[in-house]
């Protein structure tokens, strides 16, 4: 259990994390802890607390539903966070030197847009506090990472790159 939270590390500084941060290893790695490596991963990066503590919810495909509707009505540009894409990548699957190149953070990071958490004033039924993806904020098309092509829409593309993450 500990090396596990260790190596899945997140921390309680932000205030939207303090409450979610404990909750990571119950309700994500202990229940995996006999099991295989690829359900901790999914597990883990679909946890509400390493989302909110990397920032995930707020990153929105530049060709979203989401960001055709912000233009020109939103102040800042509605856009990707790299920061879940490179902590996967860089610390909890292939590691610093994973043969992985800055084009392949910046595409997994589009696979994982719409990553978010449910919270009670969505417009679409959601469960607060849950792991919840968000369509509209998803980058629509194909990605290529690591030299794989995935076609895979919505969540089930960002799913199946972690799941080949796990298996590498």
């Amino acid at each position: 259990v500990h090396f596990w939270t260790n190596h899945f590390a997140v921390s309680a500084d932000k205030a939207q994390v303090v409450g979610l941060a404990a909750t990571l290893e119950y309700e994500a790695i202990r229940p995996h802890l006999a099991g295989r490596f690829v359900d901790l991963l999914l597990a883990v990066e679909s946890h509400p607390a390493m989302i909110l503590y990397l920032d995930n919810q707020a990153s929105i495909g530049p060709n979203s539903t989401l960001a055709h509707r912000g233009k020109g009505r939103v102040e800042r540009k509605l856009d990707i966070n790299e920061n879940l894409a490179r902590e996967i990548l860089e610390l909890h699957t292939l590691g610093v030197s994973g043969g992985y190149t800055q084009k392949d953070v910046t595409t997994f990071a589009q696979a994982l847009t719409g990553w978010s958490v449910g919270n009670k004033r969505a417009k679409e039924p959601q469960r607060p506090g849950q792991f919840s993806f968000r369509e509209a904020a998803h980058e629509p098309g194909a990605k290529t990472i690591l030299g794989k092509r995935y076609a895979q829409e919505g969540v089930e593309q960002s799913r199946a790159v972690l799941k080949d993450l796990a298996n590498h």
